[in-house]
């Protein structure tokens, strides 16, 4: 029974480490996705005052998913990181439950755009999770660990270091590994249609009337028709089922003179840069030059060359005013905009409706040298292929080469104590 017990222990330690470790990396490539993504927790609940500090719950978050996880698969500590995760795992558990039945967001964000699972769903997932955090700590006797207890300290700081890596540098450029629909290589017009026989959105009609100062509501099937003493006030349409929804719904670009020139840009067979800023008031400025060097570059080779941005007019004016701006700006939804591009501004080049490249304003530099040429003679002209398999390999595979040499320091540690205490008692016979 015991022996039962102890792999049934070991078993939840696994699961429960692959489960955080993969968390905690997978909101480590996208820190801002997983600040926006708590953002929008804080203004579901009326905290909106902690907007400032999403980034740091954002580090901090991943930071302890990936270190709980590295320790639970390692065995450091094992009765403290147990307790850690069954802590964490069942606040979660009852945050996901009123999140579930309040439904104030539309998925959870554990596993960042990686994998987006339903308010339910998660619950049902955490409900899991805790109930193996406590087959693991209900287990007493000691599982199998990699480090000893002058090494495992150590391991936890490396782990621990890497993944702040990974997030510093994914914020400061771009996601290392890009889940959403806007990623390179993707066609935008294909992931924007409905395939044939996708289910519909449900909907039914909802007449409000008023009589006597009272609002009611009614169906179509019981409204009433031919009392005089009901006032019709509104029409409502209530979805009852959500049908299919594309990935890619809400990109509309809307040119201030011009319209909607959506298709305009996704049709053209020439290459057209999209500058793209959510918000004009929180955009770092020290790149404006850069653009405007791309702009004229763009104007120079015939180029299409649009901003887009979720700002008020006034905003934008004041932006072409100060900088003397040439370039024309399309209004477009600011979620869209933050799903197109982590970083504000950045750029997305695109053919034929494919998004060939992206950059992060710090890295306009990459595109800036092959300037003195077509983009069909530079490294542009295509997109590159994926490999988000082969880097998140490359992660681990660094992590683990770091852990190996830690644990070869443990090895090459108790060989010479081994050696030092042998020969003191050499000494003392």
């Amino acid at each position: 029974m015991k022996k039962g017990h102890k792999i049934l222990a070991l078993i939840s330690r696994v699961l429960l480490g692959l489960t955080f470790v993969f968390s905690g990396f997978v909101k480590a490539v996208d820190p801002l996705g997983t600040t926006y993504k708590i953002q929008d927790y804080l203004q579901a609940f009326g905290l909106s005052f902690f907007d400032q500090y999403a980034l740091f719950f954002s580090f901090a978050i991943f930071c302890f998913e990936f270190v709980v996880g590295m320790a639970l698969l390692l065995g450091t500590s094992q009765r403290f990181f147990s307790w850690l995760a069954f802590v964490f795992m069942s606040l979660m558990t009852l945050l996901t439950l009123v999140i579930a039945l309040g439904n104030p967001v539309s998925d959870c964000g554990c596993f960042g755009d990686a994998l987006l699972l339903s308010n339910w769903q998660t619950f049902g997932k955490n409900i899991i999770l805790t109930v193996l955090a406590i087959l693991l700590i209900s287990n007493k006797a000691p599982l199998y660990k990699v480090f000893g207890k002058k090494t495992q300290k150590w391991a936890t700081w490396v782990c621990l270091l890497m993944v702040l890596l990974v997030g510093i540098h994914s914020l400061r450029h771009l996601p290392m590994l890009d889940f959403r629909p806007y990623k390179t290589g993707n066609h935008i017009p294909e992931l924007m249609q409905i395939p044939p026989g996708a289910p519909m959105d449900s909907v039914v009609m909802e007449y409000i009337y008023e009589k006597e100062g009272v609002y009611h509501s009614f169906s179509l099937e019981n409204y009433p028709a031919g009392d005089t003493s009901w006032t019709f006030v509104d029409r409502k349409e209530k979805v009852i089922r959500r049908g299919y929804e594309p990935p890619i719904h809400d990109f509309v670009l809307l040119h201030p003179a011009y319209g909607d020139i959506t298709q305009e840009v996704l049709n053209n067979s020439d290459y057209t840069f999209l500058w793209v800023s959510y918000k004009l008031e929180y955009a770092n400025r020290a790149a404006v030059q850069d653009f405007l060097h791309i702009q004229r570059y763009a104007a120079a080779r015939g180029y299409p060359f649009y901003a887009l941005t979720a700002s008020d007019r006034d905003i934008v004016d004041e932006w072409i005013y100060e900088y003397d701006i040439p370039f024309d700006f399309c209004t477009v939804d600011e979620i869209t905009l933050k799903t197109m591009i982590r970083s504000n501004p950045g750029l997305m080049l695109l053919k034929n409706g494919q998004i060939l490249h992206k950059w992060a304003w710090r890295d306009l530099s990459t595109l800036i040298k092959d300037l003195d040429l077509p983009l069909e003679e530079t490294y542009w002209s295509k997109a590159p292929s994926n490999k988000e398999l082969v880097v998140a390999a490359q992660f681990f595979v660094l992590v683990l080469i770091a852990l190996c040499f830690l644990y070869l320091f443990r090895l090459t540690s108790l060989l010479w104590e081994h050696r030092r205490l042998r020969k003191q008692m050499q000494q003392n016979d």
